[in-house]
C-alpha cells in the first residue's frame, strides 16, 4: 500500500465489542479490523457502556457518556446523567486534541448526544457516516437527554420557566446536546435502500452517498443442506425483545404444537431483559418449556456451530422494519432455510419462493401455514436454501464490502468523491438483477480467505 493510501480512521460508534445490544456493532468491529488488516490506522471511540468507567484498551477509547438504553430519569437522575454526559464532553475533546487522524467514520451516536457530532464536524476532519438503522430520521430524538430537557413533560415546569430556560442554555454551553436539527453530514453509506429512504431527507448538506449492505466472512460459516425431518427445529438468532417478533414465533410453535406438528425451537440472545423474562414465564405457563428453550447470549464465535450448523429453520419475525439483518445473511451463507418477514431492508434480500418463505409479521397463524407449506415441499427449501448461500457468497462478503467501503473513504479524504444522486431512486442490488437459475449453481463448501 503507498503512503498516501494509507487512511488515519477515528471509528467513532456508541457500542463496541465485547459489550453489545445488536448486530450493527459487530459488524463495524468486523469493518474496523478488516480495514486495520489493509494497512490503515484505526481509532476507537466508543461508550462506557459495559465498563465501570473510561477505559482505554490499546486503540479503544471507551470514554463516551453512555445512555444506550430508554429509562424513565427523574430530576436527579436526569441532572446526573447531563453531568456525566459534560465530563464525557471533556474527555472527547482531550481526544480529539491529542490523536492523528484525517477522516471519521461515524456508525451510530444513538444514547450518546447530539453535540458529539457536531464536535466531530468542527474538527476540520471529513465525516462519513456508516447510517445502518434510523438514527438519521429520528435525529436529534436519538439523543436521550436532548429528548428530556427539550420535551420535560413529566416535570414541573413549562418552556418558559427561566430555571429551565437557563439549565438549557448552561447544558448547551456544557456541550450536553446541540439543538441543530439538521444532520451535519456531507458523506453517508447507507446500509439498504430502505434507510436510505428513510434518511435523505434528513441530510440537507450532503455531498456523497453510497448503498453498502453489511458483508460477512463466509468462511466463518459452513454451508450444510438439511434433511426434511430437520425443518421442525428451529432456531432464533438476535434480540429477545418485542420489536424482533419473539412473541409470534413462539404462538406459531403454540399452534403447531396443539396440530400435533412437533415443532420445538431454540432462542439465542440476551433473556435477561424485561421482556424476555416475561415471555420465559408465558411460556412456562403455557406448557411449552419443553419445546421452547431459551439458550441465552453467546459469543458471535460460537454461533456458527452451536445455532446454526445444528438448527433445521432460521425464524426471522421481526415486527419492527428491519434496516439489513446481519443474522439473516450468517443464516444464508449456513444452508439453513429460513422463514421471515420482509419488513425493512429485510425485502432486499429475501425474496419470497426464491431464496426464503415469507410470513406477515404478527402473523403467528400466517407462520405457521408457511411452515407446513414448506413441510409439503422440502426440496424447494433445499433449493432456496443454495441460491441464498449463493447470493451471500457471490455478492455480501466482507472483503468486497470492505473493498467499497475502503475506495470511498479514501475518496472523501481527497476530495473526490462522487456526487450524491438526489432524489434519483438508487439501482436494484446486482442480486436482485441476478436471474435465479444463474444462482442454482453449486455452492462452496467451505471456502478459503
Amino acid at each position: 500500500m503507498t503512503r498516501n493510501a494509507r487512511l488515519e480512521i477515528l471509528v467513532v460508534s456508541n457500542l463496541w465489542p465485547p459489550h453489545f445490544v445488536g448486530g450493527y456493532e459487530l459488524g463495524a468491529s468486523e469493518v474496523a479490523s478488516h480495514l486495520a488488516a489493509r494497512g490503515h490506522r484505526v481509532t476507537v471511540l466508543t461508550s462506557m457502556f459495559g465498563e465501570l468507567g473510561p477505559t482505554i484498551d490499546g486503540n479503544v477509547h471507551r470514554v463516551l457518556f453512555s445512555l444506550i438504553r430508554r429509562r424513565n430519569l427523574g430530576p436527579r437522575q436526569l441532572l446526573a446523567e447531563s453531568v456525566s454526559s459534560a465530563r464525557a464532553g471533556r474527555r472527547v475533546r482531550r481526544l480529539l486534541r491529542s490523536t492523528r487522524f484525517d477522516i471519521v467514520y461515524l456508525f451510530s451516536p444513538v444514547g450518546l448526544n447530539s453535540a458529539l457530532l457536531e464536535q466531530l464536524t468542527t474538527t476540520g476532519r471529513s465525516v462519513v457516516a456508516y447510517v445502518s438503522d434510523d438514527w438519521v430520521s429520528q435525529w436529534p430524538r436519538c439523543d436521550r437527554l436532548f429528548e428530556k430537557w427539550m420535551r420535560p413533560r413529566p416535570y414541573p415546569w413549562t418552556d418558559g420557566n427561566r430555571v429551565l430556560v437557563l439549565a438549557r442554555w448552561a447544558l448547551r454551553r456544557a456541550g450536553v446536546f446541540a439543538c441543530n436539527p439538521e444532520v451535519p453530514i456531507r458523506h453517508a453509506q447507507f446500509v439498504s435502500r430502505y434507510v436510505r429512504g428513510i434518511s435523505i431527507g434528513r441530510l440537507p448538506l450532503l455531498a456523497s452517498e453510497m448503498i453498502i449492505p453489511w458483508g460477512i466472512d463466509i468462511g466463518r460459516y459452513p454451508f450444510r443442506a438439511r434433511m426434511p425431518g430437520e425443518l421442525r427445529n428451529w432456531i432464533l438468532v438476535g434480540q429477545v425483545e418485542a420489536h424482533k417478533g419473539v412473541q409470534t414465533a413462539v404462538d406459531a410453535v403454540a399452534l403447531l404444537r396443539s396440530q400435533g406438528e412437533p415443532v420445538t425451537m431454540t432462542i439465542y440472545g440476551s433473556d435477561t431483559t424485561a421482556f424476555a423474562r416475561a415471555l420465559r414465564e408465558r411460556v412456562a405457563r403455557s406448557g411449552l418449556a419443553s419445546h421452547v428453550r431459551f439458550a441465552g447470549a453467546r459469543p458471535r464465535e460460537q454461533l456458527p456451530g452451536e445455532a446454526y450448523h445444528r438448527g433445521g429453520l432460521f425464524l426471522l419475525p421481526s415486527v419492527w422494519k428491519e434496516p439489513f439483518s446481519i443474522t439473516l445473511l450468517e443464516a444464508f451463507a449456513s444452508g439453513i432455510p429460513v422463514l421471515a418477514t420482509s419488513t425493512g431492508g429485510t425485502g432486499e434480500i429475501v425474496r419470497d419462493g426464491e431464496t426464503a418463505t415469507v410470513f406477515e409479521a404478527e402473523d403467528a397463524a400466517h407462520l405457521a401455514a408457511q411452515y407446513q407449506n414448506l413441510l409439503r415441499h422440502p426440496a424447494r427449501a433445499s433449493v432456496m436454501a443454495s441460491r441464498a448461500r449463493r447470493i451471500v457468497e457471490e455478492y455480501l462478503d466482507i472483503e468486497a464490502m470492505v473493498d467499497r467501503v475502503e475506495s470511498h473513504l479514501l475518496a472523501v479524504r481527497d476530495g473526490c468523491a462522487a456526487g450524491s444522486s438526489g432524489a434519483d431512486s438508487p439501482r436494484l442490488h446486482p442480486w436482485e438483477d441476478a436471474n435465479m437459475r444463474v444462482l442454482d449453481s453449486p455452492v462452496s463448501h467451505n471456502r478459503e480467505r
